[in-house]
C-alpha cells in the first residue's frame, strides 16, 4: 500500500499503534462509507505524513465521490512546510490527477482549487524535452451506463488517444514529464485541449441464444488550462460528438461483455476519427 511504501522509504515516522494509524486503517480498509468518511475527517485535522499519504491514496482510489471531495478539501490544510517532501509530492500528484481526470466534477474543481493553494510548495518542473505547440490531454473514459466491463474504460481511453495521435500529427498527446500546470502551458506558449470519452448508454436485448448489444458513446472536446485550471466551454471551441452502434453476441456473460467492449471501442474510434479530430484541427488552427 502507499503508506507502507512511504514508511519503507523513510519519509514517515516509524509505524506505531496510535490514533492516526487506526484512522489510516479505517480509511483504507473499512467497508462502510460512513466509517471511511469519519476517518477522512479525522485525518484532515492532522499534519502527520501518514495522514497526508493516506488522504492521497483515498483521493486516487476511494469509490465514493463525497469522500474524495472531503479529501480534496483536506489536503491543502494538511500539507505544510513540515510535510516530508516525498509524501508532499505524492499528495500533489494525486491532486493533479484528480483535477484532470476524476469522474466527479466537484472533485475536479476542489482538487484544482487545492493546487492553487499549494502552489508555493509545489516542486519546480524539471526542464525535460520540447513542449508541443498544441497539447491534447486525453482524459480517462467514464461509464454512465455502469454496464461495461471494467477494462473497457482504459481500452476506450487508449483508442481515443491512439486515433488523435495518428490523425492529428501536428498535435501531441504527450507532455514531457508530468501533466502541465496552467503556468507551464502559459510559459511554453502551448494551446491545450482535453478530449474525453463517455459511455452514455448500453442496452442488452436477449432473443433465444442471441443477444443484441446497443451502445452510445460521446467524446467531448474543450480548451484546457492545465491540472490546476479546468476545461473551458468556450463558444465554437468546445463540443461533444456522439455516436451509436450495435453488436450481436451469444448470451453467455463473457460473450455479452465482449460484445459491449467491441461496440464501445468501434463507436469511440469512429467518432474520434470522423468528428473529434477534424474539430480539433479546426479550433487548434484558430487558437
Amino acid at each position: 500500500m502507499l503508506v507502507a511504501a512511504l514508511v519503507a522509504l523513510g519519509d514517515v515516522a516509524p509505524a506505531r499503534a496510535d490514533s492516526i494509524d487506526n484512522e489510516v486503517q479505517q480509511l483504507n480498509n473499512a467497508a462502510g462509507y460512513k466509517r471511511r468518511l469519519a476517518a477522512a475527517l479525522a485525518l484532515s485535522k492532522s499534519h502527520d505524513g501518514r495522514a497526508v499519504a493516506a488522504l492521497a491514496t483515498a483521493l486516487r482510489q476511494d469509490r465514493e465521490p463525497q469522500i474524495r471531495r472531503v479529501v480534496a478539501l483536506a489536503l491543502p490544510k494538511a500539507i505544510d512546510e513540515t510535510t516530508p517532501p516525498r509524501v508532499r509530492d505524492v499528495a500533489i500528484g494525486a491532486l493533479e490527477k484528480a483535477a484532470a481526470d476524476d469522474r466527479d466534477a466537484k472533485v475536479r474543481d476542489l482538487a484544482a482549487r487545492a493546487l492553487v493553494k499549494l502552489a508555493p510548495l509545489r516542486p519546480a518542473p524539471e526542464p525535460v524535452g520540447d513542449r508541443p505547440a498544441v497539447f491534447v490531454h486525453v482524459g480517462n473514459a467514464a461509464d454512465l451506463s455502469s454496464k461495461a466491463p471494467k477494462d473497457t474504460m482504459p481500452k476506450l481511453t487508449k483508442v481515443v488517444r491512439g486515433v488523435v495521435a495518428r490523425r492529428a500529427t501536428d498535435m501531441s498527446t504527450v507532455w514531457p514529464g508530468a501533466l502541465p500546470t496552467q503556468k507551464q502551458l502559459t510559459a511554453s506558449g502551448a494551446s491545450a485541449f482535453i478530449v474525453a470519452a463517455t459511455i452514455s448508454a448500453v442496452d442488452i436485448t436477449r432473443n433465444g441464444q442471441k443477444a443484441e448489444i446497443a451502445c452510445t458513446v460521446s467524446v467531448r472536446v474543450a480548451p484546457w488550462s492545465g491540472t490546476d485550471g479546468a476545461e473551458k466551454w468556450v463558444a465554437h471551441k468546445a463540443a461533444s460528438a456522439s455516436g451509436s452502434g450495435k453488436a450481436m453476441t451469444g448470451t453467455a456473460t463473457a460473450a455479452i461483455e465482449g460484445g459491449i467492449r467491441d461496440c464501445v471501442l468501434a463507436v469511440g474510434e469512429e467518432i474520434t476519427s470522423k468528428q473529434v479530430v477534424p474539430f480539433l484541427k479546426r479550433v487548434a488552427g484558430d487558437s
